[in-house]
């Protein structure tokens, strides 16, 4: 089974005009070679985003794993919905693979976008669509599967005219719902009346019917992990809050779960983007036999006592879920890997003390050897500058085993996880490869990925995209609805001020550092960072909330040292 090209999908981006790869060289970088990789993993992905195509892709191939997506044309891409019937198909004729990551959102409505939509399939057609897990199971009895959905989230898509506005009066009068309705909160009702009035029927009908349909899915999709017919189950809480209509919808999905007995086969958490790259540390701790355990340290106040933006459980049992569902075990002391997670601080005063206190800790474990994964779950959408700052100043970054600042705090602790928990399993396994030369790809995908993540969530999020924002609006561009000759204009844009954002922080923080390739035995083999050989900007979709980043960092030479 040969490894998807993961540049054959940027034909989506394409068919927008958009000029695409922003080369170091004149040659267009190859994606790692795959042919010999240890396991082949199939992915049906949520959709076409690099979140959900780079970053499982990388995640896995960090720990040598090669990943099989279905065809660009079968996904879909921005509002246009992937076939899920012909991805069916796809799915059952992939039977040589060693395991299987599913979303069920779009087998059954084409992707997460159109599952928020009643229009995308009815519940007979959605039910008919995911059907094809049995067949999956039926033809490949002993190969793990591992399937996720999504609880949806209270708002609807910000698309279209009006976007924004019935964003909010939809994501409002969830809320409102559940409080009065549910809870009896009758204080809220006028206010509950007053948001109902503002939205059209048709909208309201609309999302209701895609919510209880959904609903149906998931239901069903527990009964089968119930029964085995697929191995691992993540039903993920998209974007909410503490009150919505979700929670009561979450609570009766667990309690099925219980009446089941299916806990040990159905997580259910906040999140949706990371929940790939968290399925794929599972596949690989289950190839490697491995199970990373954890300690968790916060560099404010602690998870228990803080429930993150977008969430509706506290941080400390979202990080157990998720470690969970990536095959490893949190541990009290004398962990494999310090999951250092940045949260707020008790007040505004104690900030900056506190963040100097964990890169002092970060900085102390990487001088013992320590495994470090940096969970950077404070702001929104983007890394915290202030953490980032210190730890360019006083951490060895190539050295970490993973970090992520992405989208929502439940999306970086995912990423993070998944991505070092997949490395940590490939340098635990010995036996993996047939020698140290067989580890520098897998070392290289680890470098650059890890590269990619710092100059994403902090160098893109924190100074380009803002900036690109501020430019289409001069414009009076939609920067979630950008035209084909905008969407040119932006990806230009972009390119033009990350690219030398990108080679900067490479030579700063990556250029001549040591990289561990594998530990075989008593001895520890490293290489050192070369040069970044190329990389890849590119807009996926017609609109400014993310891009594509896809450094190629080369490793030279190789050396070893005892342990």
């Amino acid at each position: 089974m040969m490894s998807r090209n993961r540049w054959q999908h940027r034909g989506l981006v394409l068919t927008l005009g958009v000029a695409l790869t922003v080369p170091m060289s004149a040659a267009t970088a190859a994606p790692p070679a795959a042919d010999d990789a240890a396991a082949d993993l199939v992915v049906v992905p949520l959709d076409d985003r690099p979140a959900n195509l780079y970053f499982p892709e990388m995640t896995a191939a960090s720990a040598d794993v090669a990943t099989v997506f279905p065809p660009s044309d079968l996904i879909g891409t921005f509002t246009t919905p992937g076939d899920g019937d012909a991805i069916g198909d796809w799915l059952l004729e992939q039977d040589d693979a060693d395991g299987y990551v599913v979303s069920a959102s779009m087998l059954a409505y084409g992707g997460l976008i159109a599952s928020r939509t009643g229009v995308a399939a009815t519940e007979e057609q959605a039910r008919e669509r995911v059907a094809v897990l049995h067949e999956l199971r039926e033809d490949n009895p002993g190969t793990p599967i591992y399937v996720y959905d999504t609880i949806q989230r209270l708002a609807l898509s910000a698309l279209g005219e009006n976007a924004e506005l019935y964003y909010s009066l939809i994501q409002r009068w969830a809320i409102l719902t559940d409080r009065v309705n549910n809870l009896g909160h009758e204080q809220l009702r006028a206010e509950l009346e007053e948001v109902r009035a503002q939205i059209p029927d048709e909208i309201l009908a609309d999302y209701l019917a895609a919510r209880e349909r959904n609903h149906q899915i998931n239901r069903l999709l527990i009964e089968w992990a119930a029964d085995g017919v697929v191995d691992h189950l993540v039903l993920a809480q998209d974007d909410a809050a503490p009150y919505g209509l979700h929670r009561a919808e979450r609570e009766e999905l667990k309690q099925l779960v219980t009446d089941l007995g299916a806990e040990d086969t159905v997580q259910i958490f906040p999140g949706a983007d990371e929940v790939d790259a968290t399925l794929v540390s599972r596949f690989v701790q289950q190839l490697g036999g491995t199970v990373p355990t954890v300690t968790v340290e916060y560099s404010g106040i602690d998870g228990s006592a803080w429930t993150a933006p977008f969430e509706d459980t506290t941080f400390d049992q979202n990080i157990d879920r998720h470690v969970l569902a990536a095959g490893g075990a949190v541990v009290e002391d004398d962990p494999d890997i310090h999951l250092l997670v940045n949260t707020p601080s008790a007040t505004d005063g104690e900030r900056a003390a506190d963040l100097d206190r964990f890169v002092e800790r970060m900085a102390q474990l990487e001088e013992r050897g320590e495994d470090v994964i940096v969970v950077d779950a404070v702001e929104v959408n983007r890394a915290d500058h202030a953490l980032i700052e210190r730890m360019e100043a006083s951490v060895d970054l190539p050295g970490l085993l993973a970090y992520s600042g992405w989208n929502t705090a439940g999306n970086a602790l995912g990423i993070a996880t998944g991505h070092g928990f997949s490395r940590w399993s490939y340098l635990e396994s010995n036996d993996r490869g047939s020698g140290v030369p067989a580890a520098i790809g897998p070392a290289e995908a680890h470098t650059s990925y890890l590269l990619h993540r710092l100059v994403l969530d902090d160098r893109f999020k924190n100074d380009v995209q803002p900036a690109a924002y501020a430019e289409a609006r001069s414009h009076g561009w939609n920067v979630f609805g950008l035209t084909e000759p905008q969407t040119a204009t932006m990806q230009a844009y972009v390119a033009d001020r990350l690219g030398p954002l990108l080679e900067d922080f490479h030579a700063e923080h990556f250029a001549g550092h040591e990289i561990t390739l594998a530990e075989r035995g008593a001895r520890t083999h490293t290489a050192t960072v070369g040069p970044l050989a190329s990389y890849d900007i590119a807009l996926p979709w017609p609109r400014l909330f993310e891009t594509g980043l896809e450094p190629e960092v080369e490793l030279h030479g190789h050396g070893s040292a005892n342990r």
